[in-house]
């Protein structure tokens, strides 16, 4: 009678054995995911800090050949700083679009951001649509647009020092490098050269959050837009980073990044999706990362052009 011989036969996992290795994965997991997405914001924080970089850049260049600022916002015609810096960012061309038009070449002085071709109605196809990455910073919503009516423009992370004051004026107040010589919208004009409180200790730009949808009605990030209430390229020092209420004729109550109302006057804190605090460029070019404890007369009078304050260098 033939005579077989049977191999060995192989063990396999049990259910238990099985349930204790996916529990084992499962914890491995949850021990590098904090550590990768640490890694992941400083990374982010770091791109943020090298746009703020060139934006300090553009800002020293632009002085340097006008000897003043950009002005931070203009009723007539209606624009903001940014198309003033597009030539300083490497975006000629995008200028280029925004001073043509059907009906001629325009300037600065004339154009209006939303006419043509500024902005082509209900496309992205303006020159105020065109997104720079410069313009976003990666911890946010890159690609971000205003798409809050039909005239279609990018939005921002970046905007300039408005100081610790509100929108109307009341009283005297103390102003930032932007902001208005009165309430009827005449901008200012802050050369860098003039500042009396000198440039290290004068806020010139931080971050301003993003809706989460291109379409809210809210005015967060909405750099081109001249409007007083609407305060899209601007921020207030009045609150410390990240903190209080801000006040803006439009926007979304429940954006727990942005807690907001629609009371007048109207302010907004420089925020951002940085964990504890927000990057900051002095008018001196430098960039610092300011947190969210800084004391809040540190950072109002960091918000002032010449409030003659001390200020407490070792928080920042």
């Amino acid at each position: 009678m033939p005579c077989y011989h049977l191999g060995k036969r192989e063990r396999a996992f049990t259910l238990i054995e099985l349930l204790v290795v996916i529990a084992i994965i499962a914890i491995l997991i949850g021990l590098l995911l904090p550590a990768v997405q640490k890694v992941r914001e400083a990374a982010a924080r770091s791109q943020c800090t090298n746009n703020f970089k060139q934006w300090g850049l553009a800002m020293h260049m632009y002085n340097d050949t006008m000897s003043t600022l950009p002005p931070g916002s203009v009723h007539s015609p209606r624009h903001t700083w940014v198309p003033h810096l597009w030539p300083f960012i490497e975006q000629g061309n995008v200028q280029n679009l925004y001073l043509s038009s059907p009906g001629g070449t325009l300037t600065i002085n004339t154009q209006q951001f939303y006419t043509q071709n500024a902005t082509i109605t209900t496309t992205t196809n303006g020159a105020c649509a065109q997104q720079v990455k410069l313009y976003y910073c990666p911890s946010d919503r890159p690609g971000a647009y205003w798409k809050g009516d039909a005239y279609w423009r990018c939005r921002s992370n970046y905007a300039v020092s408005w100081g610790p004051v509100t929108i109307p004026y009341s009283g005297t107040p103390l102003f930032g490098p932007f902001g208005y010589q009165t309430n009827g919208g005449i901008p200012l004009v802050t050369a860098l050269q003039s500042i009396p409180d000198g440039t290290s200790n004068t806020l010139l730009m931080s971050e301003v959050v993003q809706p989460p949808n291109d379409t809210d009605g809210d005015t967060n990030g909405d750099v081109m837009n001249d409007d007083d209430n609407t305060l899209g390229g601007r921020f207030m020092t009045i609150n410390a980073p990240n903190s209080g209420v801000d006040s803006i004729a439009y926007c979304v109550q429940d954006n727990r990044y942005a807690p907001c109302n629609t009371s007048s006057p109207f302010q907004v804190a420089a925020r951002s999706k940085h964990v504890s605090g927000v990057n900051a460029l002095l008018c001196d070019g430098s960039v610092h990362f300011i947190t969210n404890s800084i004391n809040v007369a540190t950072w109002a009078a960091l918000g002032t052009t010449s409030g003659g304050e001390p200020v407490d260098t070792s928080q920042f």
